[in-house]
């Protein structure tokens, strides 16, 4: 979190020309190295990284939630579901999408929570570990909350760096805090993958640099595809890998909600039903979409209306979203051209805080899960981006630099 200049500048050119092959990028900041600045409390442990099926049976496990995961998990508090258009709120067992879960993991560190560290210099090589980023956050969800030295948190924190289900799971408390503390978005349906918008862009920040009105965004840009890269809010990222899979699960043409209702502020209103076909198209019609990781929730092949998402999400719950601001991938206050990965460094799964880097605990009355800011510090953004063809700007290297005090805030 505190990087310089130089530093900002190099993570921008590394953001702007990373390919899919980025992934191989692994920071391990783990509690032992002498690089071990930001006082990260948990010793990396070694491990393989699950197979894309394994994944796959992993996600669709956790989007369960605790009902379904039992002790591979901690514990999630209840989410609300309804918002009196026209089903009236109420509160439903946490569940999320699984098609959510894999986008923001994707643009967090690339389905990884074991790999070969190649750096800090102190941890080149040896065996495969737990993937740190360098203000702490653990594993395939970026759990950072909790994770330093001192802290004392209601999850187990040994598992958190040790398997991969427990990381995830730990995970969506926090998501579910966003959920939460976020306006609705439809009749706020937790089925319902688009009803999620706003509780993503809140996972890495309810900051402008996520606001699609940002005018650094280009104003044309359709579906952010991770194999051309570019500029889009943090939500418009993990919203596109879900659209654009490489195979690795059933894609969703996800439905957007309108810019003019979405406004210039740095928390978005209530939203109507999103139904446009790219983030700048509302010409181009879609329809909202029920998860299909859940059969009992319905197909997610079949798009949904708000009603009748309300009668299929009776059990599910929201993730909730991030506290923090602003992004790395998304760039500073104004949202850098820079393209690339994803603010994951605004906080990814579980959030940075703002200031440090060490993240927020559970925003959104998750009750105090870790917090999962994705690889997304200047050396954990580069890991998790997966695409990147941007070439850099001299603003584009400003705008990060600005950034970096405010880049990760997810907790």
């Amino acid at each position: 979190m505190n990087k310089s200049f130089v530093l900002a500048a190099t993570c921008a050119v590394g953001l702007s020309t990373l390919s899919l092959n980025a992934y191989a990028f692994c920071p391990c900041y783990t509690a032992s190295s002498s690089n071990n600045n930001n006082n990260c409390g948990v010793e990396a442990v070694n491990g393989t990284n699950p197979s894309v099926a394994e994944w796959n049976d992993i996600f669709d496990l956790v989007s369960q939630g605790p009902s379904a995961w039992g002790n591979k998990g901690p514990s999630v508090t209840n989410i609300g579901q309804g918002c009196g258009k026209p089903e009236p709120f109420h509160e439903v067992p946490a569940r999320f999408p699984c098609e959510l879960l894999k986008g923001i993991a994707k643009v967090e560190t690339g389905w990884r929570q074991f790999c070969v560290p190649d750096n800090p210099s102190d941890q080149v090589g040896g065996p495969s570990r737990t993937i740190i980023s360098f203000d702490c956050g653990y594993g395939i969800g970026q759990v950072t909350s909790g994770m330093h030295a001192g802290e004392n948190p209601s999850f187990d924190r040994q598992r958190v760096a040790a398997d991969p289900t427990y990381n995830l799971a730990t995970g969506t408390r926090i998501l579910a805090g966003k959920w939460v503390a976020t306006n609705c978005v439809g009749d706020n349906q937790p089925t319902v993958v688009e009803h999620w918008y706003t509780a993503t862009w809140a996972y890495n920040g309810l900051a402008y640099v996520n606001n699609p009105n940002n005018p650094n965004y280009g104003s044309n840009r359709g579906v952010w595809n991770p194999s051309v890269g570019g500029g889009a809010p943090y939500q418009e990222k993990v919203f596109g890998f879900m659209e654009y899979t490489n195979g690795q699960w059933d894609p969703v043409a996800l439905a957007y909600p309108n810019r003019g209702d979405i406004g210039g502020a740095s928390n978005p209103p209530d939203l109507p039903e999103p139904t446009c076909a790219s983030p700048t198209n509302c010409v181009g019609k879609r329809q909202t979409h029920v998860t299909q990781c859940q059969p009992s929730m319905g197909s997610s092949s079949s798009s949904t209306s708000s009603s009748s998402s309300s009668s299929t999400a009776s059990s599910s719950s929201g993730m909730g979203g991030m506290t923090g601001t602003g992004g790395m991938g998304a760039g500073g206050s104004g949202g850098s051209p820079v393209g690339g990965a994803g603010g994951m460094a605004a906080g990814g799964f579980g959030g940075a805080s703002s200031s440090g880097g060490t993240v927020e605990t559970g925003g959104g009355g998750t009750g105090g899960a870790g917090d999962i800011h994705g690889v997304v510090t200047c050396d954990c953004e580069l890991s998790r981006q997966t695409t990147g063809p941007t070439p850099p700007t001299m603003l584009g290297l400003l705008t990060l630099a600005g950034l970096m005090g405010a880049r990760r805030r997810r907790r």
